[in-house]
């Protein structure tokens, strides 16, 4: 057993301190932003547009974007033309966001040759923070129908009625979503675009009605819209665009069909996105989701807040839309496209990958540089560019096992470089060369350079072209004239050679692995296949390490897929020896239940620099692991604090120690424990039982690894160790400055705060009256935070009483031990008579006979006040549901203003946690009594509950604090009534 506490102790600091590591990790090592500005090139302009029944929301407003115009304008008054385009805003988002999205594309409008224009529409809503506080959610999903009806009403003289575009960033991405949920809505909408939003769950789930929304939104799409959920057999990976969906569901298809003409576009930013995970960003009700840094022409990470401003995402924003926009036969005016096939064919062109002309046959002629070449390798650059165009030839009978060939071009730009023909001799020069050539563009991909040289490269299977296509004899590239380097690299391989199968390192393995000790000159492409890589925060360290190099620089350009994530691509570079030369693999999501990793893995695509050797290795990464364990799991941390409080309560309530004791004296009582560690380790059996008895309600499904809930649990109890002793501190130390700073927020005068205080201190059901009267008529946050303060100062005034009397109890026991200790000392000097020394000596045998019947006696407990480390726990608990209100508390605050009735989630528990701790201070608890094993047990249930109901819904807490104060009042109020009743 003790040597079980040593480690629990070891582990538990370890914990902390990987947690610490790993949140300095997320904010610290993060790559730079390579986002440009967007400028406007005129002054931006807001017109305030009319909205109909928009009285009842006084607090929003709808506005139409314009630049450069002096005269003010009003699109009520005015005929529109364009296609209108709807901006939402998201959690404390502004509606001048939108001023990047409309004003790239009146740049674009003016270049536009067609005369295609846009009519970009935004919301204000007053900054809401609508992720932390779900009552904003309903009132804001109805101005956005009120706002879509207006917008319809400008262009309702049109011969069509017009379709709209969302835009919706944050949350405002989610809203766009829910107002499909109003088939009336959803049959005007054309796409939506959602950026960095949590569609499918939100990101940390504070209250009732945040839940709600989500549930509500996803039960009506789930009828009236395909859903799309990746299988045991899905693997996205296995072309170089997004699959049609695997499983579909459709539940009524009148409704679907007219629902699924809407087209749902998700983007996510990225690794440098610490606000939204790029694994919530997409939905089962996606067409199709994309990655900053896999969107052709962008290919970088975005923050959450440069998602709106970056200048390339809003250029591949823009560019899609005006590729979906078309004028009208009668050129009176633009409108979106209705036809959702084509429309997603532009989607695919500008998030995922460039469209090209599959098939299309070009003719040639002899004219012309033309060669051949039958190496297996070929590094073929013209350093001054060329002057006319030029054609390589190159065979496609090969040997047998040489079935592969990577093709890398450089500076081709949008050219088409690559075809297959068969060849034949010119009849007066003998030359080879092909007359008509198919192209293959459709199997070139382009890869992300930064601001060199751009890539583009094919990976072809040789075997299958032969097979395919019987007739050819070659495959043609053609470099077209240039003033740039320009050039490219052909590698042509046996695949078994190319592809290397890894299983992901357990966390334990310390060693760096090797992979190849060292790559042959010209190698283009070599792929890792990672099996049992299934857990979010699990990551891999891969490092390319150039050891021979002919020119200073280098280039390596790694693409990373997910089978079972569809959209999740990432693209990561290394390019100069400055950089470190590693690379870090991960999964956004958790494995689907009973994928079969091995048959399915992650794969890791490294297009090398051909003019370099690496050698290349890998090792698990914990700088990598221990931050993304931080950004997928910080959620998690109040409910196992919750759950490290109340184990510790349980300890407490049946711990009482001596008054007068320097163990009276410690606020750590029961803190320093790992029994919670049991109650996550029987959480993980329980859940098993629960799920398969159906008797109670299912768990949350969180299938990750119990190494997860190991450290977070580990973190929660060093971070509960801190929280008391920092009160501790407080209570001794900072008492006064609290008192003062709490007289200068209630603006009481002292003589009133000591009244109240007094009075509170001898009577606390008054306490327990004003702080529920305080809660129901302004918001249960301020009833909590005015509890918290009165029970803080008393707390405090009551240990330094306790405090002060225990020094003079120390200080008088000195005093008085120290003549008998002289008057033993003096009859030996002779000095005093008979009579005198038989009188001390009966007095000492007096003192002597009181001290044992003293003895005899049983010392007196700390009870009420007194113990402090119970009291200490209870102002934690307190503190918890204080900061779990504090959402619903800010909606409170800025609806003031405006006069708007919100409603307040946590009343009916806060109403409850506030009446019993009264009650507690009433009845001086804890009183030393009988049953606590009971409660005892109790805690142990409710941590349980908290694990295992708690962990994603934080707003459940709520309501177990609520419980526990509710059963420590009811145990401690039937005990003294018991107790009174049995007296009489």
């Amino acid at each position: 057993m003790f040597m079980f506490r040593n480690c629990a102790v070891l582990l538990v600091i370890g914990s902390i301190c990987c947690f610490i590591y790993g949140l300095f990790r997320l904010h610290v090592e993060v790559e730079p932003n390579a986002c440009r500005m967007t400028y406007m090139f005129g002054e931006p302009m807001f017109a305030k547009v009319g909205v109909k029944d928009g009285d009842q929301y006084p607090n929003y407003g709808l506005y139409y974007y314009y630049e450069g115009l002096r005269q003010p304008l009003d699109p009520l008054r005015r005929r529109m033309t364009g296609a209108p385009v709807i901006f939402v805003p998201g959690n404390a988002g502004s509606y001048k966001q939108v001023r990047s999205l409309a004003s790239v594309a009146l740049r674009k409008a003016m270049s536009n040759d067609a005369g295609i224009h846009l009519d970009y529409y935004t919301i204000d809503y007053d900054e809401e923070l609508s992720a932390l506080y779900g009552g904003y959610l309903p009132r804001q999903r109805n101005y956005l129908k009120l706002c879509i009806r207006t917008i319809l009403s400008i262009y309702e003289g049109r011969t069509e009625q017009p379709s709209i575009v969302l835009i919706g960033h944050s949350m405002g991405g989610k809203l766009a979503q829910s107002v499909l949920v109003d088939p009336a809505i959803g049959q005007h909408i054309n796409t939506i675009i959602s950026i960095s939003t949590p569609l499918d769950q939100p990101v940390l789930n504070l209250d009732a009605q945040l839940e709600e929304f989500y549930d509500q939104t996803d039960a009506v799409l789930s009828k009236l819209r395909t859903a799309t959920v990746p299988t045991m057999t899905t693997n996205v990976c296995d072309s170089l665009h997004q699959r049609p969906p695997s499983v579909q569901r459709m539940a009524s298809k009148d409704s679907s069909a007219r629902l699924d003409n809407v087209l749902l576009i998700s983007t996510g930013g990225g690794n440098r996105d610490l606000l939204v995970r790029p694994g919530l960003t997409s939905s089962r009700f996606n067409d199709l989701h994309a990655m900053t840094s896999a969107i052709p022409k962008v290919s970088l990470s975005c923050d959450h807040l440069s998602a709106v401003w970056c200048l390339q995402f809003m250029q591949a924003i823009n560019r899609f839309l005006f590729s979906v926009a078309y004028v009208r036969d009668d050129r009176s005016s633009i409108a979106f496209g209705t036809n959702k096939q084509r429309n997603l064919q532009s989607a695919l062109s500008t998030f995922v990958k460039p469209r090209r002309r599959q098939q299309s046959t070009v003719r040639f002629g002899a004219a012309g540089n033309w060669h051949e070449e039958r190496r297996l390798v070929i590094n073929k650059f013209f350093t001054n560019g060329l002057k006319g165009t030029f054609f390589d030839l190159i065979g496609l009978q090969r040997q047998e096992r040489y079935r592969k060939a990577a093709i890398e071009a450089l500076n081709v730009d949008d050219e088409d470089w690559l075809f297959g023909c068969s060849a034949e001799d010119h009849n007066k020069t003998g030359q080879l060369y092909c007359e008509k050539a198919t192209s293959l563009m459709h199997l070139v991909q382009w890869l992300p350079n930064e601001d060199r040289d751009p890539r583009s490269v094919a990976l072809l299977d040789l075997h299958n072209l032969r097979k395919t296509y019987v007739h050819w004899t070659h495959l043609l590239v053609r470099l077209p004239p240039s003033a740039k380097r320009i050039g490219y690299n052909l590698d042509i391989y046996d695949p078994k050679e190319r592809v290397t199968d890894i299983k992901m390192p357990r966390w334990y393995t310390m060693s760096k692995l090797p992979l190849i000790n060292e790559t042959l000159q010209g190698t283009l492409h070599h792929r890792l296949r990672i099996s049992e890589m299934v857990d979010p925060y699990q990551s891999i360290r891969v490092i390319v390490e150039p050891l021979q190099c002919i020119s200073p620089e280098y280039r390596v350009t790694a693409r990373i897929c997910v089978p079972w994530a569809a959209g999740y691509e990432r693209y990561q570079t290394l390019k100069s020896f400055d950089q470190k030369p590693q690379l870090y693999v991960n999964v956004p999501t958790l494995v689907p239940r009973h994928y079969n990793t091995t048959l399915n893995p992650v794969t890791l695509d490294l297009y090398l620099d051909p003019t370099c050797r690496y050698r290349i290795s890998y090792e698990y990464s914990y700088s990598s692991a221990l931050s993304r364990l931080v950004l997928e799991f910080y959620g998690w941390l109040p409910a196992h604090l919750v759950c490290v409080l109340l184990i510790v309560l349980r300890k407490q309530v049946e711990t009482f120690h001596d008054v007068g004791t320097f163990r009276s004296l410690r606020p750590y009582v029961g803190y320093l424990q790992y029994t919670s560690l049991y109650i996550v380790t029987a959480c993980r059996l329980l859940k098993k039982l629960i799920i398969s008895s159906r008797v109670f309600p299912e768990p949350e499904p969180l299938d990750y690894s119990i190494n997860v809930s190991i450290v977070i649990h580990c973190a929660a109890i060093a971070l509960s160790l801190l929280a008391t002793l920092g009160t501790w501190l407080a209570l001794t130390l900072y008492g006064n400055a609290f008192y003062r700073l709490a007289l200068r927020i209630t603006r009481l005068s002292q003589a009133t705060s000591n009244v109240m205080i007094s009075i509170m201190t001898h009577l606390p059901i008054t306490y327990g009256i004003l702080t529920i009267a305080t809660a129901m008529g302004t918001c249960c946050g301020v009833g909590l935070l005015l509890a918290f303060v009165f029970y803080f100062l008393m707390l405090s005034n009551a240990y330094k009483d306790y405090l002060e009397d225990f020094l003079w109890q120390k200080a008088a026991n000195l005093v008085r031990g120290k003549p008998s200790a002289v008057a033993g000392q003096e009859p030996s000097n002779g000095e005093h008579s008979t009579e005198e020394q038989n009188a001390e000596r009966t007095a000492l045998e007096q003192k002597d006979e009181q001290q044992r019947q003293e003895e005899d006696e049983e010392p007196e407990p700390c009870v009420g006040l007194q113990n402090f480390s119970f009291h200490v726990t209870l102002l934690l608990m307190l503190l918890m549901q204080l900061l779990l209100n504090a959402p619903s508390s800010l909606a409170w605050l800025r609806s003031r203003r405006h006069g708007i009735q919100l409603p307040d989630p946590s009343l009916y528990p806060s109403i409850v946690v506030l009446a019993s701790l009264s009650l507690l201070l009433q009845l001086r608890a804890p009183q030393k009594c009988q049953g606590y094993w009971m409660l005892s047990m109790v805690f142990y249930v409710l941590a349980g509950v908290v694990l295992l109901y708690c962990q994603a819904a934080i707003y459940r807490l709520t309501y177990v604090i609520a419980g526990a104060f509710a059963l420590l009042s009811a145990h401690q109020s039937l005990w003294i009534l018991w107790r009174r009743v049995s007296q009489v």
